[in-house]
């Protein structure tokens, strides 16, 4: 494939080089994209339409898909995913649907019902074509009824369009936690990529992770410990407070491929505003052995507090706390609290959101800041 230049185009197409700068900055032309100062143009770009043109609004159909009866969490992940496929979303409101659409996804609590299906149907018949899809989002049941097999057949042969459902795996009465990201990528995952799928049913329970009758969670092992910390720390906002305790450094110090991203979920928590305050606990013999330590290059460099706990310091004044730490923690406001076990376990760590513990560890690591210095003073 070839390229031509502006000056190139405007002869092709007869119109002004002001013209084709403009078309590409409005992104009308398929495929432009800016190398420097210069335009750089697929030489098989078609010519857009002229919006002035009574042919404009028939040749230009936006992709838009029709939201229905989502959760208020899912409403903003939802947007920026759909968006960066290219789409504009609304969502249902009372009065009648003007526009036509590329996709519906469709909410239900409960297995879709007849007035549901009868719904669903209208809105596919009246504002939907071949090349569309819908995706079904509810919760998954024990007992399923053959509505969701009926709406798949019927408007795949009245219409052609795809219909595929998500079954969402989370218990009603039950305390987890869960990556509604996740969640939401498997929504766009069916509506657009499953190009040629109708009537398949997915089952998914966003890395679900359940707290037990006193608020903690069952010893996770590396990949769902690390999962949930991914989790937690990217839904971290300016008014978070994340506050840590670390005292198995040489074994967090480490270049595996797991440590690395969570530094990086670390940093670009503090660098979207949050305040991020760190403790680590050691003792100052190994000052110098730590000086030249990467992470803690890395960490002195970033807008995370970084403060140093001397070990034996705090072994002989507090020593209470020296277990309330144990092999350390992470904690998110009043409310979380990601707990490492020692490295000779086989699983990494376990959540907990018991008031009791996080509490706890919260007012140790207060107490802790009492005896606290800066960490890039103690290791210049």
């Amino acid at each position: 494939m070839g390229y031509l230049t502006v000056k190139q185009l405007a002869k092709k197409w007869d119109i002004t080089e002001r013209r084709v700068v403009k078309l590409c900055k409005e992104g009308r032309i398929e495929g432009a994209t800016k190398n420097g100062m210069v335009w750089e143009i697929p030489e098989e770009a078609l010519k857009p339409s002229d919006k002035r043109s009574n042919i404009y609004p028939y040749i230009h159909i936006q992709k838009r898909i029709m939201i229905v009866k989502v959760e208020e969490k899912w409403k903003g992940i939802l947007v920026e995913l759909l968006e960066k496929e290219g789409y504009i979303v609304d969502f249902k409101e009372e009065g009648k649907i003007e526009k036509y659409y590329e996709g519906l996804i469709y909410f239900s609590k409960y297995p879709i019902k007849k007035e549901e299906e009868k719904w669903i149907t209208n809105f596919a018949k009246e504002k939907m074509h071949a090349e569309t899809s819908i995706v079904i989002v509810e919760r998954k049941s024990k007992t399923r009824n053959e509505i969701e097999k009926n709406l798949a057949n019927s408007l795949k042969n009245e219409i052609g369009l795809r219909i595929n459902t998500l079954l969402v795996d989370l218990p009603e009465k039950q305390e987890y936690l869960i990556d509604d990201r996740a969640i939401a990528e498997d929504i766009v995952e069916l509506l657009v990529k499953f190009k040629n799928t109708t009537g398949t049913v997915i089952s998914t329970n966003g890395g679900r992770i359940d707290f037990n009758a006193k608020g903690r969670t069952k010893d996770l092992e590396i990949g769902s410990f690390y999962r949930v910390l991914n989790y937690c720390f990217r839904n971290l906002t300016k008014q978070s407070y994340l506050w840590c305790a670390s005292t198995m450094l040489e074994d967090e110090w480490t270049e595996s491929p797991q440590e690395m991203n969570f530094r990086l979920i670390n940093l670009e928590a503090a660098n979207r505003g949050v305040k991020v305050e760190r403790i680590f606990i050691f003792s100052r013999e190994k000052i110098k052995e730590f000086r030249e330590n990467k992470t803690l290059k890395i960490y002195k460099q970033s807008n995370i507090e970084t403060l140093f706990v001397d070990y034996d310091e705090i072994k002989e004044k507090a020593p209470e706390l020296l277990k309330t730490v144990a092999n350390g923690w992470d904690g998110i406001d009043k409310s979380l609290l990601l707990v490492d076990l020692p490295e000779t376990s086989k699983e990494r760590g376990y959540i907990a959101k018991d008031t009791k513990e996080v509490l706890k560890a919260y007012n140790c690591f207060q107490e802790l800041k009492k005896y606290a210095k800066s960490l890039k003073e103690v290791l210049k």
